[in-house]
């Protein structure tokens, strides 16, 4: 069952792409200003999930869990650290209102080589 809009045509709502292409560290930030929200790929660490706010930096004992996909939206510095701003799944509860920054720069847990945005398909 779907939730919010009920009005919404199923096949209407959906957006297709006809090809994607991998980005490099130095592209993304070109792209999403230009095409808008990119896929981002990382390792998730066992200290991610008790993100609250700040710009997540994995622990030096931090265990690492498996790999995770987040829409990367943004960026910015605070207190001199860069960050990429990113949308995760986990629900509003979680992180700072469903959104996390985690370092950009230095390819934290992996997150500035695993990107990957799409080209739509136009009508």
């Amino acid at each position: 069952m779907c939730y919010g809009n009920q009005d919404l045509d199923y096949n209407d709502d959906h957006r297709f792409t006809r090809d994607y292409y991998y980005l490099t560290y130095g592209s993304i930030q070109k792209d999403v200003m230009n095409y808008g929200p990119i896929e981002a790929s990382f390792d998730v660490y066992d200290d991610f999930y008790s993100y609250k706010s700040g710009v997540y930096q994995r622990t030096p004992n931090a265990t690492k869990l498996g790999g995770h996909a987040v829409k990367l939206i943004g960026w910015g510095v605070e207190e001199g650290i860069p960050y990429w701003l990113m949308v995760n799944s986990w629900s509003a509860q979680w992180g700072d209102n469903g959104l996390f920054k985690i370092r950009r720069g230095t390819d934290e847990c992996g997150i500035d080589s695993a990107t990957t945005a799409g080209v739509p398909v136009t009508n």
